[in-house]
């Protein structure tokens, strides 16, 4: 099911995979997204209202330090768990939110860097 709702980025040179498949079957989709070092990328979830769904921070060529929220969502909420940015949308809500995160870390010749991921979130009844 997680590669009919993928979606790549129009990249040619990324840094590591950031978000990897849906939390829950049914309540949540998240597509791979490819990241830059020191860039912004964009990606959608799909989600239902009320329901959470996770992006997780998965592989890259360097480690990882810190994850934080740039921009949080006007109509649910984001949290940062461990390896996973966790986004909750208000019950009852229908539409569109959108929040930024942020995970700041090292390169492979141990460089800062930091990778922003632009989430646009489609909230609905049901996928």
């Amino acid at each position: 099911m997680i590669s009919t709702f993928t979606k790549t980025i129009g990249i040619v040179v990324f840094a590591g995979l950031v978000m990897a498949g849906p939390a829950a079957a049914r309540s949540c989709i998240v597509p791979n997204i490819k990241t830059l070092d020191n860039q912004t990328v964009s990606g959608t979830m799909y989600v239902v209202s009320g329901k959470s769904c996770s992006i997780i921070v998965t592989s890259t060529r360097g480690p990882i330090f810190s994850a934080r929220v740039v921009t949080p969502p006007s109509k649910g909420s984001v949290s940062i768990n461990g390896n996973r940015v966790v986004y909750v949308a208000r019950p009852g809500y229908i539409g569109d939110d959108r929040f930024v995160y942020a995970r700041q870390g090292l390169d492979t010749i141990n460089r800062p860097i930091t990778r922003t991921i632009d989430v646009s979130v489609k909230v609905s009844d049901r996928l």
